[in-house]
């Protein structure tokens, strides 16, 4: 097989090159961290099948793999879910594996053979779901990158979560979809330059991020803390600042309804730049609504484990607490505690009646 190299192709290939290098240099990076964790695992895989693509997506693999469709589809499939499973694990300091997390295999696998192996008009009718699950994904992305962008305290990962939400989803979709409408025919040589060049810049601003990131965002504990700095290594002005947080914590401020981390930089007179410094260097934590959660919960203990207090709904703690409904109160304390709240009481009550 001879293969016509042009200018528009070679260009390609280099930027094809380029890209596959920064990949590689990404995944050694994960690979090579003491302490790997699930976002790591997550980055790495999300790598992986960045390398595969930009292979399969070569012109004259195209050409090869055109009547074996389905290999070209799986894997690029497999690179969008892993970046959804990449987005969860960074933007979630608790994350842990679920069989919830997999949904998207167990829809994508039919739906990839149908487009790929189904005969007729059958086979558009997969590939149009195909596309609707990954904008689905695409929205998911999104959503979870930007939900809690406001309490983030991580400042790299929340100007991360722009670029992430309103560049690669996007650029990913768009090269998921070009690839369905050209899945009988080779791509556009002008396509595949644009796809390689935006891959490469989008792949240099994730590397250039990846090694300026602060050890912090790696780094996680069971509470989604990091280890405060030592009191003796900040300055005397931020001590007092953040004495000043504790103890207007600890006088029950966060038990006001729908506490953001503005309306107690405005409370506290602290810029609010300043204050998400403080709560992240000073006590660890790397978001506002896990440090509000932790006051919120430890009330709550106390609470649920007072006999006077037994008959109180747990809903009404919920209210009385800070929360707006049922459902958050119980997600965070279970998360922290382990069991629902109602077991908790439960469990604490009769301890106290059999003693």
């Amino acid at each position: 097989m001879s293969i016509e190299l042009t200018l528009t192709g070679f260009v390609e290939l280099i930027l094809r090159g380029g890209t596959f290098g920064i990949l590689l240099l990404v995944i050694a990076r994960l690979l090579l961290r003491p302490d790997f964790t699930v976002l790591c695992g997550t980055g790495i895989l999300f790598g992986v099948t960045g390398l595969v693509e930009i292979i399969l997506n070569a012109p004259p693999v195209i050409d090869m793999l055109a009547p074996a469709s389905f290999f070209v589809l799986a894997f690029q499939q497999l690179h969008f879910i892993s970046l959804w499973w990449f987005v969860l694990a960074l933007f979630n300091d608790r994350f842990r594996w679920r069989v919830g997390h997999f949904w998207p295999i167990a829809v994508a696998v039919p739906l990839v053979a149908g487009a790929s192996f189904v005969a007729g008009d059958w086979r558009w009718y997969f590939t149009a779901a195909l596309v609707v699950l990954n904008t689905t994904l695409l929205a998911l992305i999104i959503h979870r990158a930007l939900r809690n962008r406001a309490s983030d305290l991580v400042d790299e990962r929340r100007s991360f979560s722009l670029a992430l939400a309103f560049s690669v989803p996007p650029f990913t979709l768009f090269v998921f979809a070009t690839n369905l409408i050209a899945i009988d025919a080779p791509l556009n040589s002008s396509l595949c330059l644009v796809y390689s060049g935006v891959y490469l810049v989008l792949a240099l601003g994730f590397s250039v991020w990846l090694t300026n990131l602060k050890e912090g965002l790696f780094q996680r504990s069971g509470n989604g803390a990091l280890a405060a700095v030592s009191h003796n290594e900040m300055s005397a002005a931020d001590r007092l600042e953040l004495d000043r947080v504790v103890k207007a914590m600890d006088d029950g401020l966060y038990l006001e309804p729908g506490l953001t981390i503005g309306g107690l930089a405005d409370v506290l007179n602290i810029p609010e730049h300043r204050l998400r410094r403080l709560i992240n260097g000073g006590l660890g934590y790397r978001n506002f609504a896990a440090f509000v959660n932790d006051y919120r919960v430890r009330e709550a203990k106390r609470r649920l484990s007072d006999p006077q207090m037994a008959r109180e709904q747990i809903i009404q703690h919920a209210f009385s607490l800070g929360y707006a409904s049922l459902a958050p109160f119980n997600r965070a304390f279970r998360e922290r505690v382990g069991v629902s709240p109602t077991e908790y009481r439960e469990a604490a009550l009769t301890s106290m009646a059999a003693e």
